[in-house]
């Protein structure tokens, strides 16, 4: 494959873009405002409807930091034991000691339990001590993919260290930017020699509900409007494969 595009989708309608604008993959996650946890059994099983779609679920008890406790790493084994056996192409994970380097004894018991699933490391890369070190480590794990935006808030923020990255791992391992990835970044982050491309590539869209209650909210101070909902824009999934099959015709 010469490029792929992952969207990162919250909800069944999100899966449902990705698949029609011919995304090649989805991270699938719940906890929008939480960078993403473990989805639900409902969710896998409705993303594994859109067959030729890889369903790649999160593998991420909580939000926070990377360092789990004892019972949060079971939690781990278990949603990875559940995903391999509904069939899912691959899972998304990661774990930190607390001194920030990869906790590589554990990550060898998920790879383990994830048997023959593709295994690939979230942003934890981007929390770790350092991330071109831990190329070299995940490698020799080996891990199929790492998703990073270069140990910075955004991925065009973090080109220079994506592009070091690149060089690290020489062809080894694909690196894939993510965290604020649009049509108008891919361009120079393919030139840097990015083919792997994350987004969640959403708008906010009105809640249908009629009915407000404006005595109430449901989520916690400072959360999104609630009447709100922010899905995968078909729009913006579209002009982005159009633009990497663009490039990727243009190097040919």
């Amino acid at each position: 494959m010469s490029f792929s595009l992952e969207i990162c989708a919250y909800s069944s309608h999100s899966v449902s873009i990705a698949a029609h604008a011919d995304a090649h993959r989805v991270e699938l996650c719940s906890g929008r405002l939480e960078g993403g946890t473990t989805p639900s059994l409902g969710l896998i099983q409705e993303a594994l409807q859109f067959t030729g779609l890889g369903v790649f679920p999160i593998v991420r008890p909580r939000g926070g930091d990377f360092c789990y406790s004892t019972s949060e790493f079971n939690e781990m084994l278990r949603d990875i034991e559940m995903c391999r056996n509904m069939g899912v192409q691959g899972i998304v994970t990661g774990i930190l000691h607390p001194d920030g380097s990869f906790d590589i004894n554990r990550l060898q018991q998920l790879k383990y339990a994830a048997g023959p699933l593709t295994f690939c490391i979230h942003r934890a890369i981007d929390m770790c001590l350092n991330p071109l070190e831990a190329v070299d480590v995940l490698i020799d794990l080996g891990v199929t993919r790492i998703l990073s935006s270069g140990a910075r808030n955004t991925a065009l923020e973090g080109i220079e260290m994506l592009d070091r990255m690149l060089d690290r791992a020489n062809g080894r391992i694909e690196i894939m930017a993510g965290s604020g990835v649009n049509v108008h970044q891919i361009e120079t982050l393919w030139n840097v020699g990015i083919r792997h491309f994350h987004a969640s590539a959403s708008s906010n869209f009105p809640s249908p509900m009629q009915f407000r209650n404006p005595q109430i909210t449901m989520g916690k101070d400072g959360d999104q409007d609630e009447y709100l909902r922010a899905e995968a824009d078909p729009q913006k999934v579209q002009s982005m494969m159009e633009k990497l099959v663009e490039l990727s015709n243009s190097d040919r």
